[in-house]
């Protein structure tokens, strides 16, 4: 490598001594430069970029130690490949080789090279050569840089040791341990060399150095794993590591060992000591470290314990993945201890595929179960037969674990018997477990069982004893029907001497008894009646009961043992019914609306005594509800009056049964009174007042005006009276009915007056004997529909964005009138008065109707209400009189108003012009423009009602008035209207002419050709006022062949009526010949 070198320019050295002696020291730090060889210049800087990128290569120039450069040189290795001259020329070169992927720039200057390549990996040197050395400079050697180039491996894959390839994060196997696993690893195609290792988890494991082949700068690395395996490898990754750096993080591929082992121990818990019959058993075997899980086998000793065998059996079995992979299996071996398992040993076998691949022995555990339980207790012999006072002996048998008792218990029919009552009983315990009955009694009859208790429980016997010892009846008498017993039935009642205590339980003989007295002993075979002879003696039959029978009954019983003790008694009870009855009532007369009470009493009142009643109304009955011995009726109505029965019971039956009518009267009542008010019309031709009045016996009705009786011979009135019926479906006894009727032919006018006939009307009725007389009135009001109706106020100003006062409606009328009010056919409300709370508009103006309504008819008024607002304005221009003319109209409410001209300024002042003139308008102002101005203006109009000024409008006036603007809109439309009117009429008439002409054009092309050769075309008379008439006569001799165009034009080109002759067909014609022969047209030659 070529040292780098300061190269001063000698043209610019000076002859100077100073710069002399600069140059001879410079020279000599040159000189010692050239003696250090490449290998020992230090390395200034280390970059590193990846394969296809770009890298820059920086060369540092400190022009304020060295001064200005003159040159720069770019060293790769030994070979210059870019130089840059600075100063005016500014001139780079770059080697060919690199010509199209490096660039020199400066400020800063820097080698930048584009699309790395392995090949441009080397030491580049950047040589400087200043125009003047400063003795400060210290960049003798240049800037060294060493580049790196930088290829990631393409691949880096996990081979087996068949040699194929295991995919990243998979799993290989299944193995078993200590089996060795065989792997290589390999990196592809990278630089620079990465370095390569085989891990487990934190711990790098022991294999050979990498192997590297280098192909074209790239390396390929193989790194290979021999590892025998063992539980350490469970569940952990095998990672090949590889760093380099062309990789930014290291790259890991794994992998994992499906790694099967055995289990590592077993063991069984769940029972310690012993346990307890009935108790439920749970042994649990657990084997640990296995992979895959154990199969777990139970015995019991030596056979196979299968739960499809035994319902009462259960295993249930999990396996629990650890951490490491293996397994802990847990089986549990679930049963209710028996006294069948003491004793018993209960093992478990654990075997997986390692241990049978292997041919080792399944592990194996081992528990001996002790089982306590209750006494077992068997008692004999099964019966015992003996007599009163006789001694009797009760064995017991049993098994226990423990067999040492804590307890001795004996029963009898499930009552526990007394043992330590040792007059009559011995043994019964611990010591001694067999009972011994001294002397038996009837109470010692029963099953006897036996219990014993240890520490575990208690045990009773499944068999029993029968003890049977004989005793004399005791007896009690059932009676069926239990009673008592109705004597109007003339039943049958069965006595029964029911045995309550007796051994034998058969009655050969029974003794009957009658309040103490004996009746019959049975069976009775002394009599001559073979029926009482072979009967069942405990049953005594009565026939057809009466109030004869009524006793106490008992009896004895009779067996083996001898006569037993009389029955309590037991007593017949027989029921008769009550003597007739007697009905009263008070008071006598029963009246409307009050009440009466009925009393029953009987003399005999029957077993049991009565005091119960049955009452009936009308037949009807009984009634239900009521029972006492008094009834009171409250109210009394019309359905009271009728007949009312009674009559005594009791559970015997019921008496002889009583009946009375009831009569009953109503005081004076209105079924129909007079309505407080009656209205009538005043034109009514007919009206009556009706009312009904019920009253019994019957009273008499009259009427009255005012105070005043209405007479029978007052021909202005009639009056109908009816006595009417009772009426059931209402309930109204007998009644008055009475009409007061109008006769209005009588009355003036035959009509009611509408001020004078308005009076109160009474009708008023007798007494009579239950009730005074009663009255009802009613005032007789003559009706008429609304009439005159008014308004308080004809007329209503009110300014817009303001509420109008209230406006009364009032009119004469019967019944008073209702009040509605309506604008524009919209309903505002429904009071008298007319109130409007919501500020007004100018659309609200207009006629507001009230109405006013009865049932009779409706009137109408009116009232106006007038909404005034100010007013807004419009300007036009228009001439009038020859003068240029602005008009101001006013828009408002009142119509008439005030106006103010003025010119709008600059500024946006306003100068005043005046009110300008009014023409006879009320709403119109209208203002004369000057004839000399020249420039643009804008005029404003402001009008003022008596409501005030309304915003002003204005209008600009550029230029004086073209003549068209001068006129008004109605003459400048009319004219308009005109002119079009007449170009269209113009066009109209021009499409007809040429329709007209193009029709004729189509007739004279159909046309033979021969007609131009025959008569005239033209009619009589038209040929004399053709324009060429009286001129000379055209030869009658075609044109010459040569002369002949086609585009002349004819005379008859546009009709066939102009000319006496059609000349384009004649000169056609005249240049051919038709031949004789052949008839063929020939042209004519001249």
């Amino acid at each position: 490598m070529l040292l780098a070198r300061r190269r001063v320019a000698t043209a610019m050295m000076s002859t100077n001594s100073g710069y002399s002696n600069m140059v001879s020291m410079l020279l000599a730090a040159l000189l010692t430069l050239a003696c250090i060889s490449p290998a020992q210049a230090a390395i200034d800087e280390t970059i590193s970029e990846h394969e296809g990128k770009s890298v820059v290569i920086p060369c540092p120039v400190n022009k304020a130690k060295c001064g200005d450069l003159h040159s720069i040189n770019w060293f790769k290795g030994d070979d210059r490949i870019a130089a840059m001259l600075l100063g005016d020329s500014n001139v780079t070169s770059v080697s060919d080789e690199f010509a199209n992927r490096v660039t020199v720039d400066q400020n800063p200057f820097r080698l930048i090279i584009k699309d790395l390549k392995i090949s441009d990996e080397d030491i580049y040197l950047c040589d400087t050569t200043f125009l003047i050395p400063i003795e400060t400079c210290d960049n003798f050697n240049g800037y060294r840089v060493e580049l790196n180039v930088l290829v990631p491996p393409t691949e880096v894959v996990i081979l087996d040791e068949k040699g194929d390839r295991i995919e990243n994060g998979s799993i290989i196997g299944p193995m078993q341990e200590r089996q060795t696993l065989k792997a290589t690893c390999v990196v592809r195609d990278t630089r620079p060399q990465p370095q390569v290792g085989w891990w487990r988890g934190n711990k790098r494991l022991m294999t050979h150095s990498a192997s590297y082949v280098e192909t074209d700068g790239l390396f390929t690395a193989t790194l290979e794993l021999t590892q025998e395996l063992s539980r350490d490898d469970l569940a952990r990754d095998i990672e090949c590591r590889v760093e380099s750096a062309a990789l930014p993080n290291k790259l890991i591929n794994k992998f994992r060992v499906d790694l099967q082992v055995r289990p590592t121990s077993i063991s069984i818990n769940g029972v310690e000591h012993h346990t307890v019959q009935g108790s439920k058993v749970v042994l649990t075997c657990d084997v640990h470290g296995a992979r895959p899980a154990v199969n777990l086998t139970w015995y019991n000793s030596s056979a196979v314990i299968s739960p499809e065998e035994n319902e009462l059996t259960e295993i249930r079995t999990k396996a629990f993945e650890k951490d490491d992979g293996t397994y802990h299996t847990q089986s549990e071996l679930i049963f209710n201890a028996t006294r069948f398992e003491n004793d018993m040993i209960f093992r478990c076998d654990a075997d997986n595929v390692v241990l049978q691949l292997n041919r080792e022995k399944p592990f194996t555990s081992s528990l001996t179960l002790e089982v306590l339980y209750p006494p077992v207790v068997k008692v004999s012999p099964p019966e015992i037969t003996v007599n009163t006072s006789d001694t009797v002996l009760l064995n017991c048998e049993y098994v226990a674990n423990p067999a040492s008792l804590t307890q001795v218990v004996w029963y009898r029919n499930g009552d526990l018997v007394n043992v330590n009552d040792t007059e009559r009983y011995e043994g019964g315990n611990s010591e001694n477990v067999a009972l011994v009955i001294r002397a038996t009694d009837k109470e010692d009859v029963g099953n006897y069982t036996c219990q014993l208790s240890n520490v575990i429980g208690k045990g009773i016997s499944e068999q029993q004893i029968d003890l049977d010892v004989q005793f004399a009846p005791i007896v009690e008498v059932l009676m069926i029907p239990e009673g008592p017993v109705k004597e109007s039935d003339e039943s049958n009642v069965t006595l029964y001497c029911n045995i309550l205590e007796a051994n034998p339980a058969v009655l050969t003989k029974v003794r009957w008894y009658a309040n103490a007295t004996l009746l019959k002993e049975l069976p009775d075979c002394e009599e001559t009646k073979e029926d009482l002879c072979h009967i069942d003696p405990s049953k005594l039959l009565l026939e057809s009961i009466g109030r004869g029978f009524f006793y106490n009954y008992s009896c004895e019983g009779y067996n083996a043992a001898g006569w037993g003790p009389r029955s309590e008694d037991k007593e017949l009870m027989v029921h008769y019914e009550p003597g007739p009855a007697t009905l009263t009532h008070f008071p006598l007369t029963a009246v409307k609306k009050k009440s009466v009470t009925f009393s029953c009493s009987v003399d005999d009142p029957g077993y049991p005594e009565s005091n119960r009643f049955r009452w009936l109304r009308g037949g009807r009955g009984p009634l239900q509800d009521i029972v006492t011995k008094d009834w009171t009726v409250e109210p009394v109505g019309l359905d009271s009056r009728t007949n009312y029965s009674c009559y005594a019971y009791n559970e015997g039956g019921k008496g002889v049964m009583a009946t009375v009518d009831l009569v009953v009267h109503a005081p004076p009542f209105f079924i129909k009174n007079l309505v407080p008010y009656t209205g009538m019309l005043h034109t009514s031709r007919t009206a009556n007042l009706t009312c009904r009045i019920e009253c019994v016996p019957r009273c008499e009705i009259t009427w009255l005006k005012g105070t005043e009786p209405i007479e029978l011979n007052d021909t202005r009135y009639f009056i109908k009276e009816k006595y009417v019926d009772a009426s059931p479906a209402t309930g109204d006894f007998e009644s008055m009915l009475s009409v007061l009727h109008f006769n209005m032919s009588n009355w003036p006018n035959q009509k009611f007056d509408i001020e004078s006939d308005s009076a109160n009307y009474t009708c008023v009725s007798t007494g009579n004997t239950v009730g005074p007389g009663i009255k009802s009135s009613t005032y007789f009001s003559i009706e008429y529909a609304p009439d005159n109706s008014t308004v308080s106020e004809e007329k209503v100003y009110v300014q817009e964005g303001t509420i109008p006062g209230r406006v009364i409606c009032n009119a004469k009328a019967n019944p008073s009138a209702h009040y509605s009010w309506f604008f524009n056919n919209t309903k505002l409300g429904q009071d008298q008065a007319l109130i409007i709370n919501t500020p007004m508009t100018r659309n609200d103006s207009g006629v507001y109707t009230c109405v006013a309504s009865n049932k009779h008819g409706r009137s109408t008024a009116e009232t106006i209400i007038d909404v005034q607002f100010k007013p807004r304005c419009e300007i036009e221009r228009h001439e009038i009189d020859d003068q240029d003319t602005l008009i101001c109209t006013a828009f408002g409410n009142p119509l008439e108003a005030d106006f103010s001209w003025s010119i709008k300024a600059e500024n946006d002042s306003a100068e005043w012009l005046g009110s300008g003139e009014r023409q006879g308008f009320a709403e119109k102002s209208f203002y004369v423009l000057d004839d000399d101005y020249a420039i643009a203006r804008t005029y404003r109009c402001v009008a003022n009602n008596t409501v005030g000024p309304g915003t002003f409008c204005e209008i600009e006036v550029a230029e004086q008035l073209a003549w068209w603007q001068r006129w008004d809109k109605t003459t400048l439309i009319i004219l308009i209207a005109s002119i079009l009117a007449l170009l269209l009429a113009v066009i109209i008439i021009c499409c007809i002419i040429i329709c007209i002409c193009r029709r004729r054009r189509r007739q004279d092309k159909l046309q033979d050709k021969s007609s131009s050769l025959g008569d005239p075309l033209t009619e009589p008379g038209e040929y004399e006022n053709l324009p060429f008439h009286g001129l000379q006569t055209a030869p009658n001799k075609p044109l010459s062949a040569a002369e002949f165009d086609d585009e002349l034009i004819y005379a008859d080109l546009e009709s066939q009526h102009y000319g006496p002759i059609n000349y384009k067909a004649a000169s056609l014609y005249a240049l051919v010949k038709k031949d004789k022969k052949t008839g063929a047209m020939n042209e004519v030659k001249t």
